[in-house]
């Protein structure tokens, strides 16, 4: 797992300690759940139609006992039973809802361990149509005809209200996710919770109903959360239903309607304007329903009113916003395009930062480089006094006397008459006057050796010139960044249905996902991030998340080589996952240093990719020892920062090319670049080669050589790149090696026939086997005698 910076230092936590926190924290939900769904059962049984009959009841627990959650079930059992209880006295059939309720309950029980979900709802239903009947033939004693008509209306009123109930609650479960909701499904819901309200009838404090305030305040928000149309048809759905439980179907229609319908026309004006407006409009209309209303039909009071303007004014609007940025679609679109270009703009930025960190490493490399030069110059001065003193002084018959007991004094002399010929200043030196017997020669030559230590300098500036040049120059970074951009714009296209699988699978199995991210990259690959709690290091993120995602998309995923990160200030994980690719590769390598040398001139590198590419390089720098190996190195390292930060391999050559081609000093050698890279995926490898050797591609019986012409990294203005694909399988074998496995020896230099002979001789062996023995074959071929640095490097593919 990798973690953020400045992470706090990570503390085991006792495995007994987390279990006992998770559970204590998944019990209280489901306690809590389960009180809820209980208490919306006891309101939900009470609503009575104007038939009086009461099927909600029965169509909740029908609905609840088709997601087969045993315990839930059994908790809305109960509450529409004490629901039903409530009733007696009032409905004429309550006892038959009663005898229903726990009956289906048994059954679904019972059916839930050995019988398929559609079948069991057919089973279910039968079996209430079937009590029903039983109920009316055997206690009611109505006559077959009389009885198979109440048991078709009471199944017409059942089965439409569970069909709506069902697309409700399911509605209830996208609420906190990235669900976009139809206007179809805000009155869905809106219905529920007119049923729980309605359920409220006959509570009254001071002759004040319960269910009047709440539901004159319920369609209010309504109207002032979702707007005109939305808020009065929920207020005329809200009301029939409401008005059913009070005799007063027209009334409430009426009333709630147009409250709902007023608070959505104010809405621009706030929430106070809107419900004074909401508030006037239901004194007229109480004014009207008095005058056209039959007595003895409930009425409503100026005081519920009042008290639901109240509570609509008392309400936060920190709420109100919730629900509308929740039920608004242009709202809640625009909060997670929002979210979505942020995240985009996370991933461009770290593409960025590793940029940074792309030219950081440049500029390394180029002082590093420039240490050579500084070595140069802390001898030059000590070469001009040399250089002159050969000249002049060899063949002179008093050199002994100057350079032997006088050597500090002539030295000191000579450094003063070039610093003085190079300032142009033509003071020759005391000493020197005094007993230089060569006096026209020796200023002669000082002029001379100074006019080309100018000249040399001028060029030496001129190079020192350009690999400043070459750090700040943002040409070939311009290209880098073009490509990034086109990647940036190109790559991502957001998959809102996984999206909504995996939060859906998440929160069936109590999983809290704070985000969840699905994206396919330029090559239709899915990658998925998911934000959570920390696990503190149980890998939840593999153990749990892992194989619910593999269940509900249609790719077996993964989670990326660099794991999770944390956050340590909010402790929110963040997960990434990718598709699994088709192959995997396992690569060895072995060297040997040339004899008389400790420090190897060859570099290289291997590993995944983040494009989902599997990525080999070797550089062979010219010579050996430590400054082929302090170039190659560069080239390697150079290479893998610019491949890592997303850019394509060519343009990664050709900027490393523009860098290593400007040099300090002509000691400076060249290197090669070597370079493989696999697509996991598809199985395609694309061989990059700058002067590099053959390589070797064993499949089954065919082997294929890769062989270049091309001159090394660094001699022309752009690398000379060879680039060759070819495609592989499971067990295929790749071979790259340098230029001393090759010239082992004079007799079979360049020659790769032994190489092949011995692949051919060792089919079955493993990479590490394989690379050793080359290097072993190579020796002996050489006579124990290692000329040239060697590298081998042995990749097998194989099915991942």
């Amino acid at each position: 797992m990798q973690y953020g910076e400045n992470i706090r230092t990570y503390k085991r936590v006792k495995s007994s300690m987390v279990i006992s926190n998770d559970r204590d924290g998944d019990g209280a939900k489901i306690v809590a759940k389960s009180i809820m769904f209980f208490c919306v059962a006891i309101l939900v049984s009470r609503v009575i139609m104007i038939n009086k009959s009461a099927p909600f009841g029965i169509a909740f627990l029908l609905t609840i006992l088709f997601l087969e959650d045993n315990k839930l079930s059994l908790f809305v059992g109960l509450g529409s039973i004490l629901g039903y209880i409530t009733t007696i006295g009032v409905l004429e059939n309550s006892l038959m809802y009663i005898t229903i309720v726990p009956t289906l309950v048994i059954i679904c029980l019972i059916l839930n361990s050995f019988i398929k979900r559609n079948i069991k709802k057919f089973v279910i239903i039968g079996a209430t149509l079937i009590m029903i009947f039983a109920y009316t033939m055997l206690v009611n004693q109505y006559t077959l005809l009389l009885a198979l008509g109440n048991t078709a209306l009471e199944g017409v009123s059942i089965i439409p209200v569970y069909l709506i109930l069902e697309y409700s609650i399911n509605s209830f479960k996208n609420i906190r996710t990235k669900h976009l909701f139809s206007n179809e499904e805000i009155v869905s819901m809106s219905i529920l919770i007119a049923l729980i309200i309605a359920g409220t009838w006959g509570i009254e404090v001071f002759n004040i109903s319960i269910l009047s305030v709440l539901s004159i305040a319920v369609v209010s928000i309504i109207g002032y959360v979702c707007g005109t149309s939305i808020g009065a048809t929920a207020g005329i759905a809200m009301g029939v239903i409401v008005g059913m439980s009070s005799q007063n179907i027209f009334g409430y229609a009426t009333v709630l309607g147009v409250c709902a319908l007023t608070s959505g026309i104010f809405r621009e004006g706030g929430k106070l304007i809107s419900s004074l407006a909401s508030f006037i409009v239901f004194c007229i209309m109480k004014i009207y329903i008095a005058a056209y209303i039959p007595e003895g039909i409930s009425q409503f009071i100026l005081a519920e009113g009042i008290l639901s303007t109240a509570l609509f004014i008392v309400i936060p609007n920190g709420i109100y916003e919730t629900i509308s940025g929740e039920l608004d679609v242009e709202k809640k679109s625009k909060r997670y395009e929002e979210g979505y270009v942020n995240k985009v703009k996370g991933i461009f930025t770290d593409r960025l930062d590793k940029f940074s960190e792309v030219l950081l490493n440049m500029a390394g490399t180029l002082n590093n480089l420039a240490d050579n030069d500084k070595l140069d110059m802390s001898t030059k001065s000590s070469g001009l006094i040399e250089n002159l003193a050969n000249r002049v002084c060899n063949s002179c018959d008093t050199c002994g006397i100057c350079w032997g007991r006088e050597m500090i004094n002539t030295y000191k002399a000579f450094g003063e008459l070039l610093e003085s010929a190079q300032n142009k200043t033509n003071i020759f030196p005391q000493l020197l006057e005094k007993k230089c017997i060569r006096k026209a020669s020796l200023i002669r030559n000082t002029e001379d050796i100074i006019n080309k230590f100018i000249i040399s300098e001028m060029w030496r500036s001129r190079l020192a010139e350009g690999r400043e040049l070459i750090a700040n120059q943002f040409n070939n970074m311009a290209k880098s960044v073009d490509e990034i951009m086109e990647e940036f714009s190109a790559d991502f296209n957001e998959d809102k249905a996984s999206e909504k699988k995996i939060m859906r699978i998440l929160e069936k199995y109590d999983i809290e996902a704070d985000d969840v991210f699905a994206i396919k990259d330029k090559n239709e690959r899915l990658n998925i991030q998911i934000t959570c709690n920390s696990c503190n290091g149980r890998n939840l993120c593999v153990k749990k998340i892992l194989p619910l995602i593999n269940d509900c998309v249609d790719y077996k995923m993964k989670l990326k080589a660099d794991g999770c990160k944390i956050n340590p200030i909010t402790n929110k994980c963040t997960a990434m996952f990718e598709e699994v690719p088709k192959f995997g590769v396992t690569t060895s390598v072995s060297r040997a240093c040339k004899d008389g040398q400790t420090i190897f001139g060859d570099n290289f590198n291997f590993g995944e990719g983040y494009d989902g590419s599997y990525m080999m390089v070797i550089s062979d720098g010219m010579g050996s020892g430590p400054q082929a190996g302090r170039e190659s190195k560069a080239v390697v390292e150079l290479i893998e920062k610019f491949t890592s930060a997303g850019f394509s391999r060519t343009t990664a050559i050709n900027t490393v090319n523009s860098i290593m081609s400007l040099k300090f000093s002509e000691d400076e050698k060249f290197s090669t670049v070597d370079l493989s890279a696999i697509d996991l995926y598809s199985g395609e490898v694309d061989f990059m080669k700058v002067g590099a050797v053959a390589s070797i591609v064993k499949s089954g019986d065919t082997i294929d050589i890769i062989k270049s012409r091309s001159l090394p990294i660094g001699i022309l203005d752009e690398a000379d790149i060879e680039i060759h694909s070819k495609k592989v399988k499971n067990g295929d074998l790749i071979v790259m090696l340098t230029d001393g496995v090759t010239d082992c020896d004079e007799e079979s230099s360049g020659k790769i026939d032994w190489i092949l002979d011995y692949l051919c001789r060792n089919d079955n062996v493993s990479p590490e086997e394989l690379s050793k023995g080359i290097i072993n074959e190579a020796k002996r071929i050489g006579k124990n005698k290692v000329k040239d640095d060697m590298t081998v490097m042995v990749s097998r593919v194989h099915t991942a």
